[in-house]
């Protein structure tokens, strides 16, 4: 009756806290209208050693983040217009971008044009240093009389070499994209009768949110279809869409796990107990585990990733675990025998689950935020559903005596299937499991490369590549940042960096091309101021009358083109995303490279040591972090069987390598078996070891406990329990995000195998 006093109290001190946590969700999701982040990018581990190198793709990544980029087109310019007005007919008011205002074009001008004598190509630049004076009067005058080398703003006497002319066309020759008709066009280099719109639609809200992506993706699709009526081919791409593919994934895995995993548990426990009250409770439990799961969450992190939400459908096989335990324990007594059943059970129980939460709590040593966000969710989710069965299950699960049922019974008395092994007789079955094991491991590969968790459909990665190619743009994969104590030393590092950059025939997207450090700018006006001081009484000679050249008499009162025009004006918005701005105590810029570098040019790059210049690779930096931490779980996994073995040895002394044996096996024939079935091993496959420690060992606490063969109730319980899991953790095997496949495929082997294998090694009784 004390337990009973205790517990009654306590049940009421939790049932304050769930209603608290209820309100908590309650506000968070519905009146705060609150969603799942989804943002990949969130998930994964950043650079400790180098902040600039995630603060940089931070940036950049959040530039493209609301952008989607359509190209419309495929046959001649005229139907190309015309699918694209189709197109923006159909998408309505939705913010989009296809044409160019005529004052668009006009602020290029109205910003260039006054310190146009400040901008000399790399061509030119060298061309006025080393040509003679009656070279460069026969290029003028060769423009002049054969006006055929390219655009030109103004009269011949105002720039007679055409310099500002060459320097924009340079600019536009680093995009494909023109603009014809005041629309934004391309043709396609391979198939120059391809002409293409392009159209940019900016989402109202971020790219990564749920909302705005049902708000905005079936407009899309409307629009496309009426494009592809007019006979045009739609090319998407842009950072949303991928966002896009990968929430309907996730979303769909957790109506798929959550239900499947739901359906079996519920089939499971009527067959086992008979009576919905048990199946009711068990519910019970594991819902308060995810609420006070979620608002714990919430209180830490701020946020709810998707993938923890799914993650946490699998929780549930896993929280069923103590109450399955629980009504395994209590069939057959009468209902004022529970209390000394739950007296006898509470220390079992309590280390199983300790030993469970152990494993989900050293999750949280790799720095991936979205492991450490799993590894609360789930180590809490436990501990609640745990103190759920204990408090409130003892109090609600009714008066009268729950008789086994006849499959109970029969799925019980399969303990006595095992034999009972010898300390020979489990040598010989350990080495036959290592002989395995290294039979497995000898053919043992280790591949971390981050593109291998990619798992966005073929469509919108063909896509994705067509885009690319068409239009010509620079990835943000692999880029320099560089940073200056100032925006002036800032400019001037990049433009020794691209200057660098170009000479290994590296093509770049750079701001100081549009933006010349103001020492470059002044360093070229001198040097034309200079040269066309030389040239005019020549040109003078040769035409028989005074030239002065307009660049001649510039007064250039501003002082040059300053970072704080140059962003301010529409010219800067192709570039304004590399601008990164302030990143701790320098400016910064990031220099992106175009085309695809091969292995050589790369490792090249990554050794240059330059004054405030970093080379940043993520996929190369990421995958060599999942490769540290890869080898760190490693360790950890091994320090984590330390501890369990210590909280084991407390409870049953010198027979604890007993419940610890078998997991142990099962993780190394698991990894044995996934190698011999040609998987590669990942940091994916390691976390589930951590997973399979603590859930292992509960089977072996179970049965350890009472390890007579003739003993039903715990081999109904471990049963029961693995079942649960093998049904949530299984089918996570069969989810497309590699990450989870991974993660549930080691699991599914793992837990079958340390449940075949723990029966074993029980001693005679």
């Amino acid at each position: 009756m004390n337990l009973e006093r205790i517990t009654r109290r306590l049940a009421g001190l939790w049932l304050v806290l769930v209603l608290a946590c209820l309100a908590h969700n309650a506000w968070y999701w519905a009146v705060l209208g609150h969603a799942p982040v989804t943002d990949v990018l969130a998930m994964l581990p950043r650079d400790e050693q180098r902040p600039e190198a995630a603060l940089a793709t931070q940036a950049l990544a959040d530039a493209g983040a609301r952008r989607i980029s359509i190209l419309v087109g495929g046959g001649d310019a005229a139907m190309a217009k015309a699918a694209a007005d189709a197109f923006l007919q159909a998408l309505g008011d939705l913010p989009a971008r296809h044409r160019v205002a005529d004052g668009e074009q006009q602020a290029w001008l109205s910003l260039f044009g006054p310190v146009r004598s400040g901008l000399l190509t790399p061509a030119w630049r060298e061309q006025l240093r080393q040509a003679s004076t009656a070279a460069l009067a026969d290029t003028a005058l060769a423009g002049l009389y054969q006006p055929i080398g390219g655009p030109r703003i103004g009269p011949w006497s105002d720039d007679p070499l055409n310099l500002f002319g060459q320097w924009l066309a340079e600019r536009a020759q680093g995009s494909r994209v023109r603009v014809q008709d005041g629309r934004l066009m391309l043709t396609d280099p391979q198939q120059p009768d391809h002409h293409y719109a392009l159209i940019l639609v900016e989402l109202p809200g971020s790219g990564f949110s749920i909302g705005a992506q049902r708000a905005v993706l079936p407009r899309l699709e409307t629009a496309a279809q009426a494009a592809r009526a007019a006979g045009a081919q739609v090319l998407q791409a842009g950072v949303p869409l991928f966002a896009a593919a990968a929430s309907e994934q996730a979303q769909s895995e957790i109506h798929t796990i959550g239900l499947g995993s739901f359906l079996g548990i519920v089939a499971l426990t009527l067959l086992a107990f008979r009576s919905v009250r048990p199946r009711l409770l068990v519910m019970l439990s594991m819902a308060v585990g995810l609420l006070v799961a979620t608002s714990v969450s919430l209180l830490c992190f701020g946020e709810l990733h998707l993938v923890t939400l799914v993650f946490g459908a699998s929780l549930l096989g896993v929280a069923e675990n103590y109450g399955s335990n629980y009504f395994s324990a209590r069939q057959g007594l009468q209902p004022e025998e529970r209390w000394a059943m739950l007296q006898r059970q509470i220390p079992i129980v309590s280390l199983a689950m300790l030993t469970t939460v152990i494993g989900y709590a050293l999750l949280a040593l790799p720095p991936f935020p979205g492991l450490r966000q799993v590894a609360v969710f789930s180590g809490t989710g436990l501990v609640a559903a745990f103190v759920t069965v204990l408090w409130w299950v003892p109090l609600l699960d009714g008066a009268g005596i729950q008789s086994p049922t006849r499959f109970a019974h029969w799925l019980g008395s399969r303990r006595a299937c095992w034999p009972s092994l010898s300390r020979r007789g489990l040598l010989l079955l350990s080495l036959g499991c290592l002989l395995v094991s290294l039979a497995g491991l000898s053919r043992l590969r280790a591949d971390d490369d981050i593109r291998q968790l990619q798992s966005a459909p073929a469509t919108l990665l063909d896509q994705q590549r067509e885009f690319a190619r068409l239009i010509q743009a620079p990835g943000v994969g692999q880029f320099f940042v560089v940073r200056g104590d100032d925006e002036q030393q800032m400019l001037e590092r990049e433009e020794a960096l691209t200057a660098r950059l170009r000479a290994l025939g590296v093509q770049v997207q750079a701001v100081s091309d549009w933006l010349p450090s103001l020492r470059r700018q002044q360093e070229d006006r001198a040097l034309l101021q200079r040269r066309l001081q030389d040239l005019a009484p020549e040109l003078s000679a040769r035409l028989e009358q005074p030239v002065l050249p307009a660049s001649n008499t510039e007064t250039n009162a501003s002082g040059g083109l300053t970072p704080q025009a140059w962003l301010a004006s529409p010219a800067s918005e192709p570039l304004r995303a590399q601008w990164l701005g302030r990143l701790g105590t320098q400016q910064a810029t990031a220099v992106l490279l175009r085309g695809t570098l091969n292995v050589d040019t790369r490792h090249t790059l990554s050794q240059w040591q330059l004054d405030g210049v970093t080379w940043i690779d993520k996929v190369e930096e990421v995958s060599h972090l999942m490769g540290r931490y890869r080898q760190l779980m490693t360790g950890v996994l091994v320090l984590a069987y330390l501890l369990t073995w210590a909280a084991l040895a407390w409870r049953f002394g010198a027979s604890a390598w007993r419940a610890l044996a078998p997991t142990a096996l099962a993780s190394l024939l698991t990894v044995a078996l996934l190698a011999l079935c040609g998987q590669v091993l990942q940091l994916f496959h390691i976390l589930p070891l951590l997973i399979l420690l603590g859930l292992g060992v509960d089977y072996g606490i179970f049965l350890l406990e009472q390890p007579g063969r003739e003993e039903t109730r715990p081999f109904l319980s471990v049963t029961l329990a693995a079942a649960s899991t093998l049904l949530s953790f299984g089918l996570l095997a069969l989810s497309g995000t590699p990450a989870l496949h991974a993660f549930g495929l080691t699991l599914l082997l793992g837990v079958f195998l340390a449940w075949l294998l723990t029966p074993l090694f029980m001693p005679h009784a």
